[in-house]
């Protein structure tokens, strides 16, 4: 290490560029990966994103004179019928995706918007929203039209005064119609967008939402039993047959663009007319991972080749003493391997401080401007070990890339030739 050391301080510029460069490399690698695995883990409140399977997109073909094709998400019924009393699910939702502005306020006091959701009972089952005070509404309430909502602990403060168990049983005025408060929970970011709101309210599970019967504003969730996927995905695909049987009548045909699937079908294509390709994403992450590891990769190599040249004379004294090639080597792998590790542990204090300070202002960008909740996640879950782990094991692949040519050609170096050469 006392060599390693004093190689890196004979010519600190070239060693700082080095773990500068390398520093960046895993920063933006780091970036990118962590912008991807907050969309796709499981990822509080959607702690079952990785056993969900997704399913609304509905294509409508052969409807009406002219043999429109209508394509959007389901009517309740169509939703209800393939899923409700699924044998092999631990739970099922229907819900609205879209979340709407809503006018709130308390009698005698001022009105303020919020987002605001429809979703029925199983939403709760599924979603594990973090219940400060109260409990969700249950299938009694929606089917007895009961007006009771669960609203955040923002929306209970801003509206009462208070978050606390008060607040449970007391009426909160939603665009003008009363609704009783059921339960506060923890507040919940928008990067988690299938659990997102402010105010989840009762879906009407009877009320049409279109003129055509088959087609409105709902998607479901299923959540199968484990082992049971392709079980759920069998039944669905035959009460789906029951259903084009029945619509064959009006020369119609419902196609799901091939749902129910998971969540990373689900996040490549949310507006999917056949199955989502996950492949082309893979695709462009693995070429952009390549461009980040191969750059850097190619200016080490011309740092290390430098360095190398100015250490001609050494390495020929160290070869006519008896040093082997392969000594050679591992002491110039040593010595960048401390610089691209290094570098490596500046990247990821770089990623944690753009977590902390600038995850905010990328995902409060775009389809997630309008949200009246700030895209903030805690650190913890925007990183974690096992992403570090790898994160090392990219300085480790970085540096063979880059010094292992180098370090092959100065072994081979005529020790005589060396120690009479110029440095």
């Amino acid at each position: 290490m006392k060599q390693i050391w004093y190689e890196l301080k004979s010519q600190p510029v070239i060693s700082a560029v080095t773990v500068i460069g390398t520093a960046l490399a895993m920063f933006l690698i780091m970036v990118v990966v962590m912008l991807h695995q907050v969309t796709v883990i499981d990822l509080a409140p959607e702690t079952k994103r990785s056993r969900t399977l997704y399913m609304g997109r509905g294509i409508l073909e052969g409807f009406g004179s002219n043999e429109n094709v209508i394509q959007s998400n389901l009517s309740t019924a169509i939703a209800a019928e393939l899923t409700e009393s699924l044998e092999e699910a631990e739970a099922t939702s229907i819900y609205c995706p879209y979340v709407s502005r809503a006018l709130a306020n308390t009698e005698g006091n001022p009105t303020f918007a919020a987002d605001a959701k429809r979703v029925d009972d199983g939403f709760f089952r599924i979603i594990d929203l973090e219940f400060i005070a109260g409990k969700p509404f249950d299938r009694a309430d929606i089917m007895s039209d009961l007006r009771k909502v669960v609203i955040t602990e923002s929306v209970a403060r801003q509206a009462f005064a208070s978050d606390g168990a008060d607040v449970i049983g007391r009426t909160l005025l939603i665009n003008d119609v009363p609704q009783e408060v059921a339960g506060v929970v923890a507040d919940v970011s928008p990067v988690t967008d299938v659990a997102y709101a402010q105010i989840w309210m009762p879906v009407s599970l009877t009320a049409p939402t279109w003129g055509n019967p088959n087609m409105g504003d709902m998607r479901t969730l299923i959540v199968p039993r484990p082992g049971r996927d392709e079980s759920v995905k069998a039944e669905v695909n035959r009460r789906m047959a029951v259903i084009n049987t029945r619509l064959a009548a009006d020369s119609c045909t419902l196609s799901l663009a091939g749902a129910p699937y998971d969540h990373e079908h689900h996040k490549a294509d949310e507006y999917p007319v056949t199955l989502p390709d996950v492949n082309k994403g893979r695709r462009m992450r693995w070429m952009l991972f390549g461009i980040l590891l191969l750059i850097p990769a190619i200016n080490l190599s011309s740092m290390t080749r430098s360095r190398l040249r100015r250490r001609v004379s050494e390495i020929g004294i160290r070869r006519a003493f008896g040093c082997t090639r392969g000594r050679i080597v591992a002491d110039i792998l040593a010595e960048n391997f401390v610089i691209t590790l290094a570098g490596g542990l500046l990247g990821l204090l770089l990623c944690i401080g753009f977590g902390a300070l600038l995850f905010d202002a990328i995902y409060s960008t775009g389809r997630w401007t309008h949200y009246a909740m700030p895209s903030t996640l805690s650190a913890g879950a925007l990183f974690d070990w096992t992403l570090g782990a790898y994160a090392l094991l990219f300085c480790f692949i970085l540096n063979l890339i880059s010094t292992g040519v180098p370090a092959l050609h100065a072994s081979r170096i005529n020790p005589v030739e060396a120690i009479n050469q110029k440095k």
